[in-house]
């Protein structure tokens, strides 16, 4: 492929994001078929091309002939242009080195020796995507783009980061772990383990889910690299030396491991030239062979423990499963098949692993591990309960192989398979944003255990192979046989509650420090007060960056992409006693033969006492069946006709006025062109049909839903502590709070722990919430994405749902009584092992002025003092400030924190505010410029086909708003950040929240703080 060929697909700079999809997929084929086996371009030879005509691209596969670094490059009409660099990063312990070395890469090269670069450049860039990832034995940097010259900065600076890291110790002590003074300059203060890396981890494995999946990986592949934790195990990263890090970098990142992979319409050529020239001064390297003989050889049942869960029923906090080795995930069809298979098995109502283990509420939900493991060299299947009693492990284990025995005898009713091929199909077409990225994720790990990357990607041949395969009786039940019933790898694993669990942790953390310290010489003593005084000026010191590449402002399209609507009405049955009419927003774009649509009731005149119970009504929704159809039925015609019905349930502010909040349900479903009928029929039914008395599937609902919010907690801890702060600040937040905030969560719990004893309470809340509305006149509007060529179907069978509704589309009252915000600090007790903080201050409505300065100055601390001050020092894995536009609340945030550090990232926070208050004195131009990159770069960001119009739709947010938002982003000065935090911030009240341990709640209860448990 030539540039030319590409001339028309680009421009130098996004000044005009209209030129999306200029260019022809047939003339990026050409492109693709233009070049031949054995032509060498730049250093690369052409091995192979290959259509890929279900996702109307075409693949190229090159080798770098002197060092033999593989290459593939997608051709696809898509701007979001994407580069991923991928290495083979097996391990022989759980020091975590890839991880660490992950983070440590991206921290200085030999062309960008500056700190962190990676973070640095995530403001001097328009990038959609942009990370670092590892993974069970890979680690890989993608980022994507749809800015050409951004483009080919962000590649210079991974390349450089990735082949010629300067792996600095101080770099190696602050991501991973060290020995530091509890006060970095005060050898009188005790010694204590710091390190981003290491903070992460504690808190990854207080996530019950996760702790669950690493345990029970050990065991069942002893003897390979899976039985390590790559991430790394605490107890075991502070084991990892420097030179072991250098060793590992040097051995697997080498070209010769590289697997490079770009997509979309930028000129290929120039990729490898530039490829070509960071790899001419490596030769090639014979890499060490991965054992992969797993030692397990018949069926074992281990045994672990881990904290009890607060949120849960004290007396049903087993968790087991019953895993199996199963193929290698090179043979692509087998993997796919496989794929189906546990699907079969385990999803939704009508899956036999349903009936047998969540139908008889046993339990509260699948285990963590349950489902089918693809990105392992060799895969596993894993079917498990999660809250049980501890004497049910047995029943169920019974229950697990008594299904399989089932299914080998009968197999699946064809219609059942059908319905899973078809979400398969169905997920082909949709046209999302970020689909380059999800093919370079997806590809990466079966690419470096030796795949056929094209293979992995003919998804529709599989497909077809498939229903060859099936013509012949006894597919699956072979299956199941060879992998399930005759398969001895198999290991049964439970895990149980120890009440002295997050004790015995902390203790054993305090004996390994211990002994670390007793072996201690002198020399160690002085190194260590030097380094942590080096490091901690280090992190202070103020870097010249000019070296590393950036955007400018005039990068930045003057005028936001719009995503033209119309609004029309659909009059109802002229014949009914009110006839009205409703609003159907449209959007006709190009969508892959794929419609959605989504039915939006305002819940205005909802009684008080009913908001708490929202969202569970809406996990319910389709999780019930119908009067005319049981649920496994129901199920089906669902997966068989459509991608799915959701409910959602959300409140937001007025764009205007802050105390102007409407609260709104919203059903919404997508399905094949072909389906609409059938689609609007099945909401209908859902909607009007469903058997809110059925009380055993209520409970089974009741039951995942608190087991799934618990497990949310851990994830996304910094989020409900924004949440829980914010919602004493303004009336939406609240609402939110209450409806998916930590409110929400102990609500759910509470249900959960008292054995849903009230479940005809809980029946008769869903019964008044679906009467409401049903009755309500609230107003109802819809939203249609689609193309033009069935746009009149749609109105069609749009009449006839909302006839049969019998929903009217009057205003209702809107809520605007004034919301008296209040101020306290709370601090939630949890066995986290680290904290997770939010601290929140009142905004202003989205269309006012101060919103885009308070939006930058947001960017501005986040990257110019809270990173430094709370990740770097404190070795918390996240920290910043966000503003939300919306709901015009400023919040500071940390994520996984140290425990020992609240009082130091609290006063952080202070510090920030004074750093705010001084903000010219402190940063020039430069600086904001790159905080409006980093702001317009969220802004900005590609949509797939079924957000695009959307944000007018949920938030009445019209493009004239955005447009005028824009503009003030633009014509912000540094003057007018000061002012916004002199006017919000400096000296004004707000309102704080942590999750942490409740070792240290007397502590804070003494300080005055309001103390909350889960009990």
């Amino acid at each position: 492929m030539t540039g030319a060929m590409l001339l028309g697909c680009g421009r130098h700079a996004v000044k005009d994001r209209r030129w999306r999809r200029v260019c022809s997929q047939r003339a990026l084929a050409t492109a693709a078929g233009s070049y031949r086996a054995g032509q060498v371009v730049h250093g690369f030879e052409v091995q192979r091309s290959r259509d890929i005509p279900e996702f109307d691209m075409s693949a190229i596969q090159l080798k770098h002939r002197k060092t033999g670094a593989d290459y593939v490059h997608v051709f696809k009409n898509d701007t979001n242009n994407v580069f991923n660099v991928g290495f083979h990063t097996p391990v022989s312990d759980s020091t975590g080195v890839p991880h660490i070395l992950e983070h440590t890469t991206l921290c200085g090269s030999k062309r960008f020796p500056v700190r962190d670069p990676f973070f640095k450049m995530l403001n001097r860039s328009m990038a959609t995507f942009m990370n670092a990832l590892t993974g069970a034995d890979y680690t890989m940097y993608p980022f994507s783009t749809e800015n050409p010259v951004d483009f080919r900065n962000l590649m210079d600076v991974y390349l450089d980061a990735t082949f010629h890291p300067l792996l600095r110790e101080l770099d190696f002590k602050q991501e991973g772990w060290r020995l530091e003074h509890e006060i970095p300059n005060d050898a009188s203060s005790p010694l204590v383990f710091k390190g981003v890396v290491y903070n992460e981890m504690k808190g990854a494995l207080s996530d019950l889910g996760s702790l669950f999946y690493v345990r029970s990986q050990e065991p069942l592949y002893k003897g390979t690299t899976y039985e390590h934790v790559s991430g790394g195990d605490p107890d075991a990263i502070t084991n990892l030396t420097y030179q072991q890090l250098v060793d590992f970098q040097r051995t697997f990142y080498h070209p010769s491991n590289a697997k490079f992979f770009t997509y979309g319409t930028f000129d290929l050529t120039k990729h490898l030239k530039m490829i070509d020239s960071r790899l001419k001064g490596f030769d090639a390297l014979k890499l060490p062979n991965e054992p992969m003989t797993p030692v397990l050889r018949a069926p074992k049942r281990v045994h672990a423990s881990c904290p009890p869960d607060p949120m849960s029923d004290p007396d049903k906090q087993t968790k087991m499963a019953v895993s199996f080795l199963t193929n290698e995930d090179t043979d692509t069809f087998e993997t796919f098949a496989m794929r189906v298979l546990t699907s079969l098995l385990m999803d939704g109502a009508a899956a036999p692993m349903f009936k047998a283990l969540i139908e008889p509420n046993i339990g509260s939900g699948y285990a963590a591990t349950t489902g089918y493991n693809q990105h392992l060299k060799l895969t596993n299947v894993s079917f498990g309960l999660q809250g049980i009693k501890a004497g049910d492990v047995d029943l169920v284990e019974e229950k697990i192989m008594a299904v399989l025995k089932e299914a080998a005898a009968t197999g699946f009713d064809a219609q059942r398979v059908e319905s899973v091929i078809h979400q398969t199909e169905l997920g082909l077409k949709h046209r999302e944003s970020n689909f380059g990225m999800m093919i370079s994720q997806q590809l990466m790990s079966n690419w470096v255990h030796g795949g056929d990357p094209f293979e992995f990607m003919e998804v529709t041949k599989h497909i077809n192979t498939l229903r060859q395969s099936l013509r012949q009786p006894g597919f699956f039940e072979a299956m199941i046989e060879k992998y399930f019933l005759a398969n001895q790898k198999r290991v049964t694993f439970v895990m149980q509650p120890d009440e002295q669990y997050s004790e015995k942790l902390a203790d054993q953390e305090q004996s390994r420090l211990r002994d670390k310290v007793a072996k201690l010489a002198q020399n160690d003593k002085e190194k260590i007060l030097t380094d942590g005084i080096e490091l901690a000026h280090l992190q202070s010191t103020k870097e010249d960056v000019s070296v590393l590449p950036t955007l400018a402002i005039d990068d930045i399209a003057k005028e936001g992409q719009i995503y033209p609507v119309t609004t029309t009405p659909i009059s109802l049955n002229t014949a009914s006693a009110h006839p009205t009419s409703f609003p159907v927003q449209w959007r006709q774009t190009a969508t892959n033969g794929i419609s959605y649509t989504t039915l939006a009731k305002r819940l205005s005149q909802l009684p008080a006492d009913l908001h708490p119970y929202l969202t569970l009504f809406c996990t319910s929704f389709s999780n019930l069946g119908t009067s005319r159809r049981t649920l496994p039925d129901l199920d089906e015609a669902i997966r068989l006709k459509t991608g799915g019905i959701s409910a959602s349930v959300s409140s937001k502010p007025s764009p205007v006025d802050l105390d102007i909040v409407t609260s709104t349900l919203s059903i919404g479903s997508n399905c094949l062109d072909e389906n609409i009928a059938p689609m609007y029929e099945l909401i209908a039914e859902v909607l009007t049909e469903t058997r809110w008395d059925d009380v055993e599937r209520l409970r089974t609902v009741v039951l995942n839903a608190a087991a799934e919010a618990s497990q949310g907690v851990a994830q996304s801890g910094h989020r409900y502590a924004m949440s829980a702060a914010s919602g004493l600040i303004t009336k939406a937040s609240a609402r939110n709070e209450v409806e998916d905030g930590l409110a929400q969560v102990a609500f759910l719990g509470k249900l959960a722990r008292n054995g849903v004893e009230d479940i005809n309470g809980v029946v008769q809340k869903m019964t008044e919430i679906a009467k409401f509305i049903s009755e309500d006149e609230g107003k109802t509007k819809l939203a249609v994405i689609s193309s033009s060529e069935v746009q009149d179907k749609h109105k069609e069978h749009l009449a006839s749902l909302v006839d049969v509704l019998g929903w009217r589309g009057q205003e209702s009252g809107i809520d605007s009584s004034a919301f008296t915000p209040t101020y306290s600090r709370s601090y939630y007790t949890l066995p986290l092992g680290v904290n997770f903080t939010g601290k929140s201050y009142l905004g202003v409505p989205y269309t006012h002025g101060d919103a885009a300065p308070l939006q930058l100055l947001a960017s501005l601390l986040t990257h110019r003092f809270l990173h430094r001050e709370i990740r770097e020092k404190g070795g918390a894995y996240g920290g910043g400030a966000s503003y939300s536009a919306l709901n015009g609340t400023f919040n500071f945030y940390s994520y996984r924190d140290p425990a020992e550090n609240l009082d130091r990232t609290l006063h952080a926070y202070d510090k920030a505010v004074e750093w705010a208050s001084e903000v010219p004195y402190h940063i020039g131009q430069q600086e904001l410029d790159e905080a409006k990159l980093a702001t317009f770069q969220a802004i900005d960001r590609p949509l797939s086909a079924a957000q695009e119009g959307q944000t007018v739709f949920t938030t009445g947010i019209t493009p004239e708003m955005q447009q005028a938002r824009r503009e003030r982003l633009f014509s912000t000065t540094l003057n007018d950040i000061r002012e916004v935090a002199e006017k919000y911030l400096v000296g004004k009240p707000s309102s704080t929240a942590v999750l942490g341990d409740e070792a240290a709640a007397d502590k804070r209860k003494a300080e005055g703080w309001n103390i909350i448990g889960f009990d």
